[in-house]
């Protein structure tokens, strides 16, 4: 009876290629915003650097593991995304830093796969030193893997001759252009208010309204629609929506981005 319930829900849940693509609109944000990984994944939206106020401070904090954070490292890794392979990375070998010897039965990745993967896109990335660093940490651990013995003996050489991958792209190379960055800190304040939009409907029920940053511009609504009818237009539009495709010669096929649906 268990099997044959989990059989119906499971056409329900989400699958690899949802949490694929959760990480890469994570990544996004991140860019647009150019929010904190760190803060991210404490549940926080933090912009880079740490005299600059919080974006956005949600009343839960959802904090991500050690392998959460190595899963969303590994979606840009796997596409040759090292720019943020190595920030989703470096902070997964913090975490499991953190936390020696405790395992996770939930948790399918370890320190040693942060090390392993961080190494490399390292390696990529042109910073040869700091691979050889972390493949030697490692080797503390599997000091029996020849792979990892023969990175490390390639990547000392390649010191030796002062030579590093031409395939990459500096770390830190594409800079958040200055009307992306944080411009809160800089208006003498921000105030909320009660919107109409000149809509009779919303006279007697204005919009309350809380500007978060005007560059750009995002606003946040408070109690906009109650849970009750939020969960009723999902449930009367859940069944309609379809995975959004884009053409392809004379076949359509389903896009990894999100477009309208």
């Amino acid at each position: 009876a268990l099997h044959s319930s989990f059989r119906e829900l499971e056409q329900e849940l989400p699958g690899a290629e949802d949490a694929a693509g959760a990480a890469r609109a994570l990544m996004r944000l991140q860019d647009v915003y150019g929010l904190s990984v760190s803060g991210l994944a404490r549940g926080r939206f933090l912009p880079h650097g740490a005299t600059r106020p919080a974006l956005y401070s949600p009343g839960r904090h959802v904090q991500l593991s050690a392998d959460d954070c190595f899963h969303v490292g590994k979606v840009a890794y796997d596409s040759g995304d090292h720019y943020h392979s190595i920030a989703w990375l470096e902070e997964a070998v913090s975490l499991f830093r953190l936390s020696p010897g405790r395992w996770n039965p939930e948790e399918r990745s370890s320190l040693q796969d942060a090390l392993d993967h961080l190494a490399f896109s390292y390696f990529m990335a042109g910073n040869i030193s700091h691979a050889l660093s972390l493949s030697r940490e490692f080797l503390h651990y599997d000091p029996n893997n020849q792979r990892v013995v023969r990175n490390v003996a390639k990547y000392k050489k390649l010191l030796e001759l002062g030579t590093a991958p031409h395939h990459h792209s500096p770390l830190h190379a594409f800079p958040l252009p200055s009307s992306l960055q944080t411009a809160s800190e800089k208006l003498p304040h921000l105030s909320c208010s009660y919107e109409t939009n000149g809509s009779p409907f919303l006279l007697l029920q204005p919009a309350k309204k809380e500007p978060i940053r005007m560059q750009p511009y995002v606003a946040l609504y408070h109690d906009f629609i109650s849970d009750i009818e939020a969960e009723t237009i999902k449930g009367l539009a859940g069944p309609w929506l379809q995975r959004s495709v884009v053409a392809s010669g004379e076949k359509q096929q389903k896009a990894e981005y999100r477009i309208s649906q």
